[in-house]
């Protein structure tokens, strides 16, 4: 009797934390609504959420922004997880994505970047857009590296990250 009521006073203990430390105020953007023109929105940084991590995004670099046909808006911090999140959409056709070039510090088509493998990104997937290609770097295009993400084969998996740091992949 002791041990139960002392284990649900406990629960009811790290719920009540949980709830207090909840970050719940509206300054915070997760969705921004009504961008019919479908172009990137500049991003405060800080003050925008990760639709996927639920972190707050701190740096442009490797940001991406989804925009859905009836023009919400979602912001990622990492270019892997915009790969995770539209892998999960129904319309994945229709959604718009920008990535944020690294080599021309803007937000460009995704479908359009060429991809690296080997950054380092704010949630560790490793993948960078670049504008334009540059050889040995940015190779891969928009479907490589959304299957490579789709499948796990990124900086996080041990095996894929030592291929690709010791260039045997």
């Amino acid at each position: 009797m002791i041990k139960s009521s002392f284990a649900t006073a406990l629960l009811l203990g790290v719920l009540a934390l949980l709830i207090v430390t909840m970050d719940i105020s509206e300054t915070r953007v997760l969705v921004r609504h009504g961008n019919v023109q479908k172009e990137p929105l500049e991003i405060v940084l800080e003050k925008y959420i990760c639709s996927e991590s639920r972190v707050p995004i701190v740096d442009l670099f490797n940001s991406a922004q989804a925009i859905l046909p009836n023009g919400d808006t979602y912001f990622f911090n990492d270019i892997g997880n915009v790969l995770l999140w539209l892998g999960r959409q129904k319309n994945r056709d229709a959604i718009v994505v920008w990535v944020y070039a690294q080599d021309t510090n803007r937000y460009v088509l995704a479908q359009n970047a060429w991809y690296s493998r080997v950054e380092i990104t704010p949630m560790g997937y490793g993948f960078g857009a670049y504008e334009y290609h540059l050889y040995g770097i940015s190779d891969y295009y928009f479907k490589e590296v959304q299957r490579f993400a789709l499948r796990g084969e990124t900086l996080l998996h041990p095996m894929v990250n030592s291929l690709l740091t010791s260039n045997k992949l």
